[in-house]
């Protein structure tokens, strides 16, 4: 029985990290895997394709991560969220636990291990 590919998409300003991350997803072969470089250009692209799950920087150019997640989960409610942020200094605001259901997790950059990655995209869409 052929697998459904899970649908990422990575939004984040940093183009290298951006490509890094979508080049291991796609290594794996059960990722469908598309790229933003801001929130505006994530929502468009949500307007038009299905996605399960969102890796998300924090702060971004333009509207940041945390309002991009509040406007995404309006397009599609059942839409999964990890946060990716290379502040751990930053306090995640407990609105964002409160007000985003799609909240699945919080990874901080750098990311050693693509694999880190990898298992919060598998754990988010269980």
């Amino acid at each position: 029985m052929e697998r459904q590919l899970v649908s990422v998409l990575i939004i984040d300003d940093e183009l290298f990290l951006r490509r890094t991350i979508q080049d291991c997803l796609l290594d794996e072969g059960r990722f469908d895997v598309q790229v933003a470089g801001d929130a505006e250009e994530a929502l468009e692209l949500l307007a038009r394709r299905m996605v399960n799950v969102c890796l998300v920087d924090i702060r971004l150019p333009g509207q940041n991560g945390i309002e991009f997640m509040l406007k995404a989960q309006q397009i599609d409610p059942k839409l999964r969220f990890i946060i990716h942020t290379g502040s751990p200094e930053e306090q995640l605001p407990e609105s964002v636990i409160r007000d985003v259901s799609g909240f699945r997790g919080l990874l901080f950059k750098p990311v050693f291990d693509m694999g880190d990655i990898v298992r919060a995209i598998d754990a988010a869409v269980l």
